[in-house]
């Protein structure tokens, strides 16, 4: 059991390392990166979706990297919340609260979602357009025809993300439902 512990706080530091590793590397190149982890529990991070095991993409992370033009953000420190002692009757409040603001970060994501897939639908549409108008001049469409291919697997992936998002919403207002009537 602790070396289970050990490898998933391994886990926890390697990745941000990772991460910073592509977004150094790859700063103008690439623009989004994937991530999943297997059945052992190792994170796997790659620059190409077609490198995602098939059975993991359902379940696979996108981040995007805005691409670095020499200006620096100014970092924020970390906050740290004080731990408290919980005092009897006052658990079902902070219950409330943690309900209140997984409600909260749920449906933030699940708008992100939602935007997300709204410009991959657009890009996906223009894309579409531009390829009938080669194929019209009688120029190939090979390379095209992949980014559309990549398009639809992201469509794909973030609509059943998406999907997963709104039944855990459901979930967790039907428990705040069933707290706030006891």
């Amino acid at each position: 059991m602790e070396r289970r512990k050990g490898v998933t706080i391994m886990n926890k530091a390697v990745i941000p390392l990772v991460l910073t590793i592509f977004v150094s590397t790859l700063a103008h190149a690439q623009t989004q990166i994937y991530s999943w982890r297997d059945r052992a529990g190792t994170v796997h991070i790659v620059d190409d979706l077609n490198k995602v095991p098939v059975h993991y993409r359902e379940d696979v992370k996108i981040y995007r990297i805005p691409p670095t033009r020499g200006t620096k953000e100014p970092r924020s420190k970390p906050s740290f919340k004080a731990v408290t002692k919980v005092k009897e009757g006052e658990e079902g409040a902070l219950k409330g609260e943690w309900l209140e603001e997984e409600i909260g970060e749920v449906r933030g994501s699940i708008t992100g979602l939602e935007e997300r897939l709204e410009e991959l639908r657009q890009e996906r549409e223009k894309k579409r357009i531009y390829i009938i108008k080669k194929r019209a001049m009688g120029h190939p469409v090979v390379r095209e025809k992949r980014e559309l291919e990549g398009i639809d697997r992201e469509i794909e992936i973030l609509t059943n993300q998406l999907h997963k998002r709104t039944e855990a919403l459901r979930s967790l207002e039907q428990e705040k439902s069933l707290q706030g009537g006891q």
